[in-house]
């Protein structure tokens, strides 16, 4: 089931997607996504949100692609968990041992935007911004050092572009700045449940920015498989329904590449995961979070600079 925040011209919705068309999930969750706010809250809310779902599975497209805007179908997660250093081809690309244990950090969840949402690159604060195609993990059930992870703790995946301002990672010494500024989170453009997605460990993943390829990898490169990361984590925090975990990016970041290139207004983002689809982003040096047709600009590279941090 292919799960999408729409909206519509009689307002906001859970919707199911299907064949370029938009089913209305309001009544069959028994609660109009205005009122919850969106689909964390209502896994947050009602235990048997899943089942209800997946008895909508059959509803009939109320709305074609044309008549709806698509929203971020994970806005208001209690935390977004993120694994750094996660793929093998990206190790090999910064020159980077492999870790022993999964690094973990952390995105503020304000930085989240959906489909089409420009991201604003805060010229004033970085001139470094760079792009990190992952998978990220929707969780379906509480999970903690007091409550192991059950067969249904992962509710779904989505793709998330994990930016980066790689200057203040260096000048930080560590990365929650450069990762959390406001828009440097964009989701979507749906969520896919886990019984569709299958084996998470053997997903094609890619990026292009303004149509040239500059990530293209396989999730069967990750060092620590999903459920083995959800496991450590779980061991020692709290993971609440709608929590997201994004599970690291391969290679072919901008910061690694000779020379470096970095994100430059104008220029427009397609992430993609096999069997999710393709996240489109443009981006933009105001600080306003605008949505605009995203039309590709040519965009050239910067001069050479230090090398970046690339995680």
């Amino acid at each position: 089931m292919r799960l999408a925040v729409i909206r519509h011209p009689e307002g906001t919705c859970l919707a199911a997607e299907g064949e370029g068309a938009y089913a209305d999930l309001s009544d069959a969750v028994g609660v109009r996504l205005d009122d919850v706010g969106d689909l964390c809250e209502l896994l947050a809310a009602d235990p048997g949100a899943r089942a209800k779902l997946e008895a909508a599975d059959a509803l009939p497209p109320k709305w074609d692609a044309g008549e709806v805007t698509l929203l971020a179908p994970v806005r208001r997660p209690t935390k977004v968990v993120c694994i750094g250093l996660n793929y093998l081809d990206h190790c090999r690309e910064t020159g980077t041992p492999v870790p022993a244990t999964p690094i973990v950090f952390a995105k503020f969840p304000s930085c989240l935007i959906g489909p089409g949402d420009t991201v604003n690159l805060h010229p004033a604060t970085t001139s470094e911004a760079d792009w990190e195609a992952e998978l990220a993990a929707v969780i379906g059930e509480r999970c903690g050092p007091c409550l192991p992870p059950g067969p249904g703790v992962i509710f779904g995946y989505t793709i998330a572009n994990d930016i980066s301002a790689r200057d203040l990672q260096r000048d930080d010494g560590q990365w929650t700045r450069a990762k959390s500024l406001d828009t440097f989170c964009p989701v979507g453009p749906a969520v896919v449940t886990a019984d569709e997605i299958g084996d998470p460990q053997a997903l094609g993943i890619g990026l292009k920015v303004n149509g040239e390829p500059q990530q293209a990898s396989s999730t069967a490169e990750m060092i620590f498989p999903v459920a083995e990361l959800i496991s450590r984590l779980a061991a020692e925090m709290t993971l609440l329904p709608g929590d997201l975990l994004l599970t690291g990016t391969p290679h072919g970041t901008g910061g690694f590449q000779r020379p470096p290139r970095f994100l430059r207004p104008g220029d427009v983002m397609e992430a993609w995961i096999e069997r999710i689809g393709s996240l489109i982003n443009p981006t933009g040096g105001s600080g306003r979070h605008l949505r605009q047709d995203a039309e590709a600009s040519p965009t050239g590279s910067p001069a050479p600079g230090p090398r970046a941090i690339s995680h």
